[in-house]
């Protein structure tokens, strides 16, 4: 079997996961519909306009975009709520969590293994699957050697990669809230550490 390696992205590129060249074929893992079933839809006359019940059924499968504030600063890529899941971003929210991106792609003869690696101080977190028929499989995500319990799932917007919000809530302990308009990635504040008892005068015992 020829296996063929290949970078993905630079380790701390804000778009890194736009580089996942072989890894966005997938858009819904396991419940995309296919290409042989999109084909068998017939498509409507050029000059008729379309139907309101097929623009609503547009507006269903179109994610709602939301603003994504991660540490009080605006993400080039928003969040998404799709089939009512909120999801962020992979690559850009990690890296503005102040970790440190990298991966890359092993293409075989039917699929290609996708591995993304994120690095801070002593921490990995490892999100791997593959792809095969335009559908993400074998999907699993490990911090430090332990799965992070987190139901996988994982999306693709252009060469964005999406991860359920509760990924990152669980992997790194930060706060994920959802407005209106907008979510909020915050981390949690510092807790103070007791200062040692001393002596009024500083003599210590």
């Amino acid at each position: 079997m020829h296996i063929r390696k290949k970078a993905l992205f630079a380790a701390g590129l804000l778009a890194g996961a736009a580089a996942l060249t072989g890894c966005t074929m997938i858009s819904k893992p396991m419940t995309s519909p296919t290409p042989m079933a999109a084909q068998q839809r017939t498509p409507a006359p050029a000059t008729a306009e379309p139907s309101p019940q097929a623009t609503a059924d547009a507006d269903v499968n179109e994610p709602e975009a939301l603003e994504l504030l991660v540490g009080g600063e605006a993400a080039e890529e928003g969040a998404i709520v799709e089939d009512g899941e909120l999801l962020l971003p992979l690559a850009q929210t990690a890296q503005k969590l102040g970790w440190k991106v990298g991966g890359e792609q092993t293409e075989e003869e039917t699929q290609t293994k996708c591995v993304i690696t994120l690095e801070k101080d002593d921490s990995r977190i490892t999100v791997a699957w593959t792809v095969s028929d335009n559908t993400a499989r074998n999907i699993s995500w490990q911090k430090d050697g332990l799965l992070i319990p987190v139901d996988t799932r994982i999306t693709t917007l252009g060469d964005i990669v999406y991860v359920p919000a509760a990924f990152f809530e669980e992997a790194t302990g930060v706060s994920v809230v959802q407005k209106q308009t907008n979510v909020i990635v915050s981390t949690p504040k510092p807790v103070d550490t007791p200062k040692m008892m001393q002596d009024s005068s500083g003599e210590n015992g």
